[in-house]
């Protein structure tokens, strides 16, 4: 239509012109470049009245001149538009990578509760629910030894009295757990030395901290497992080991976090996670295996150490 009417009327040249902001917004770049100049030069052929040879020279530079403006105006403005595009298309993937790196820290909240739920019904399964079954036991042979044999009745209420008193020891101390609140929205550093703080006070320990920088990138479940095993560990240290000083260090390496308790006190036995009652080295494992770690627990006359690994991305 633009040639028909160049050729009805050559004075309608310079509508040629708008074909290239129509160019630049609706072609692609390897269109854009042999467009403009086939249209560059049907202008500077029609404004020559279709002779190239009364093109004048100074027509031909002006027009070259022209079409390379606008071509590099162009690419500056395509390269704007590609960036800002770009740009756009990163933010949406950063808003995205922000929603589920929230929604992983959601769930890893939640199973570290869940974890801490399953933990705390297997002790109160463990302690309390045996203890009834063998308090039911004995009262039933007591209810019987009465009848002919008092003096061995009495014997057994005794121990009776034993068991019922352990296993309130044991609830008191499920209980503790379970009123002992998490990190919540503290740091893992901060909670390890507040708890080293209030252990060394309570006990009379000299407690050495060392935390690596790092330690507040884990995620919450790893945090909290690091945190209950410390905590666990530095109860026994104070309840059993008679120890002076304890050295508590957590490293963070490229793939795993590595935490290491040490105390100069009297020692683990070798059997310690079989003997009865040590629910809390059971919860220690499952803990740490529940994520993928290892669990190590060392000790001699020279004191006791416990190490754990977790793996980590």
């Amino acid at each position: 239509m633009w040639g028909l009417a160049c050729w009805l009327d050559p004075f309608t040249w310079w509508l040629g012109f708008t074909y290239f902001g129509q160019m630049f917004g609706l072609l692609p770049l390897q269109a854009v470049i042999p467009g403009t100049a086939i249209v560059t030069f049907l202008i500077a052929l029609i404004t020559s009245d279709w002779n190239l040879r009364q093109i004048p020279l100074g027509a031909v530079i002006g027009f070259t001149f022209q079409w390379l403006t606008g071509i590099a105006l162009y690419l500056f403005i395509y390269n704007i538009i590609r960036t800002s595009r770009e740009r756009a298309k990163l933010i949406t993937k950063l808003e995205s990578a922000q929603k589920e790196l929230e929604i992983a820290h959601q769930r890893d909240t939640e199973l570290a509760t869940l974890q801490e739920r399953e933990r705390l019904a297997r002790d109160l399964h463990d302690s309390l629910g045996h203890a009834l079954v063998a308090l039911s036991v004995q009262l039933e042979a007591i209810q019987r030894l009465y009848k002919v044999d008092p003096e061995r009745a009495s014997a057994q209420v005794d121990e009776l009295k034993t068991l019922t008193r352990t296993s309130m020891d044991d609830l008191r101390r499920s209980l503790a757990g379970l009123r002992t609140p998490g990190l919540g929205e503290r740091r893992l550093s901060d909670a390890l030395q507040a708890l080293s703080v209030d252990a060394g006070q309570r006990a009379h320990l000299a407690i050495a901290c060392h935390i690596h920088d790092d330690a507040n990138q884990l995620s919450p479940a790893h945090a909290e497992t690091l945190w209950r095993v410390a905590q666990e560990a530095l109860a026994n240290i104070e309840r059993h080991a008679a120890a002076h000083s304890v050295q508590l260090q957590l490293n963070i390496t490229s793939n795993a976090a590595l935490l290491s308790i040490q105390d100069d006190g009297r020692g683990l036995p070798p059997d310690a996670e079989k003997q009865p009652g040590h629910y809390g080295l059971r919860g220690m494992r499952e803990r740490v295996e529940g994520l993928g770690g290892t669990l190590t627990l060392t000790g001699n006359s020279n004191g006791s150490r416990v190490d754990v690994k977790l793996p980590i991305l």
